[in-house]
């Protein structure tokens, strides 16, 4: 089994050396897992995390933190500059703190996804406009497929620094 945190971290670190998506391989599928695996194309998977894009930025921006949540896994982990959330309410939470905070018009760009096995990622940019100011970063999504639902478990986004 594999610290989800830790794995955030070794990928945000990467990210911000290296300012492009790396990502490890996390687990080693079964040779029959893997033949099942290999039978499906990459286009399901991309279509899949295209949805869950769409849908979070689309609640997102209706200000439905309740539906946003519902996207993440029970014990999921989200990384942004203001600190960590642990656990679906508290990223609800933490939602419904950026969209009464004036977050809105949020918008990503997906750069790459790839899966191996019941793991997947999907890793781009983002911009939000805040009240004063528009926010652009990086983000990485880390899926986990779970009795056949793939949920979000673990979630970084990085702003880019301000210009002065």
């Amino acid at each position: 089994m594999f610290d989800i945190r830790r794995v955030l971290t070794i990928a945000i670190t990467l990210l911000t050396l290296q300012g492009a998506p790396v990502v490890a391989q996390l687990s080693k599928p079964s040779s029959s897992q893997h033949q099942a695996e290999s039978s499906k194309p990459d286009t399901d998977f991309a279509s899949l995390m295209q949805k869950i894009r769409s849908t979070w930025v689309q609640e997102f921006n209706s200000g439905h933190a309740d539906k946003v949540a519902a996207l993440y896994a029970a014990d999921a982990v989200i990384m942004r500059w203001d600190g960590s959330m642990h656990g679906r309410d508290s990223i609800q939470a933490l939602l419904q703190k950026s969209i009464s905070g004036g977050a809105h018009d949020y918008t990503v760009n997906s750069l790459h996804t790839e899966r191996s096995g019941n793991l997947g990622y999907d890793t781009g940019a983002y911009n939000v406009t805040l009240r004063d100011r528009v926010v652009e970063g990086n983000y990485l999504i880390v899926v986990k497929n779970v009795g056949g639902k793939w949920w979000i478990v673990g979630h970084a986004s990085i702003p880019n620094p301000q210009e002065k």
